[in-house]
């Protein structure tokens, strides 16, 4: 974090004379940050002025902790809060501007009809435990969960191959055709298209379904700048499945005939 601070010329600290000192060369180092907190808070030594008080070197003479008092104190937070009227805010302009704004309809794409959500699977977390044999068994699939409706529009058939393609990226892996879906609505599990070094998650194939979201900066969720997972526009297109060796078999023999 440091070293990404020095290349973009920001001082990554949240007290005002710590960002004042490092821009004239002098950066504090964490420990002597945490120890500056310490010596200067309610319980801290004040560099000796407070016998008894806290410092860095005190908690390490105490690895076990130092209980300050019997009981956490209460009836606190209007000295902590820092609007003028003492309260919490809890409907800042930018928050209520997106409350509004996620009323709107949002423009749609002809060209990418179908919404994409993600979900997890019951025998998964994240994407961790697609390397544990146990979790892995019954012959598990990365399948698209889509509804009746949108196979049939879409040319899709259960089992079959969909490719799902974003404006970002595009995917393909099986169908799964199921009426727990909602129409215009396909869900692809996150956490499968492992390339790293665990065996059997890499066997067990998948897709990675980011590929599919934006990573654009006018694409991100404005206020805490994630990338939107979730409602992505996408189309759907059925891919066709390379013919079987025991398929082509009967066209060569008559070709050789």
């Amino acid at each position: 974090m440091e070293d990404l601070a020095r290349r973009i010329g920001v001082v990554p600290a949240a007290m005002p004379a710590l960002r004042l000192l490092g821009r004239i060369g002098i950066r504090a180092r964490p420990q002597q940050v945490l120890d500056l907190l310490l010596r200067t808070g309610s319980e801290g030594d004040w560099f000796g002025l407070r016998r008894g008080g806290l410092s860095l070197a005190k908690l390490r003479r105490h690895p076990h902790g130092i209980v300050l008092a019997e009981h956490i104190a209460t009836g606190v937070l209007r000295r902590k809060l820092r609007h003028r009227d003492h309260r919490v805010h809890l409907m800042p302009q930018a928050i209520a501007d997106e409350l509004r704004a996620m009323g709107e309809e949002p423009a749609g794409d002809p060209r990418f009809p179908v919404r994409l959500i993600g979900m997890r699977e019951l025998r998964s977390h994240n994407s961790w435990m697609h390397n544990s044999p146990l979790l892995m068994r019954g012959g598990r699939t990365h399948a698209a969960r889509v509804h009746p409706d949108d196979a049939a529009q879409y040319g899709l058939e259960d089992g079959g191959l969909v490719r799902v393609s974003s404006k970002s990226g595009s995917i393909e892996l099986p169908v799964k055709v199921t009426d727990e879906m909602t129409p215009g609505t396909v869900a692809v599990p996150h956490g499968w298209g492992h390339r790293g070094g665990w065996r059997l998650a890499n066997g067990a194939g998948g897709a990675n379904v980011n590929v599919l979201a934006s990573g654009a900066p006018e694409d991100l969720e404005r206020l805490a700048g994630m990338a939107f997972l979730n409602g992505i526009p996408v189309r759907l297109e059925p891919v066709a499945q390379p013919e079987t060796a025991a398929e082509s078999e009967p066209e060569l023999a008559s070709a050789g005939a």
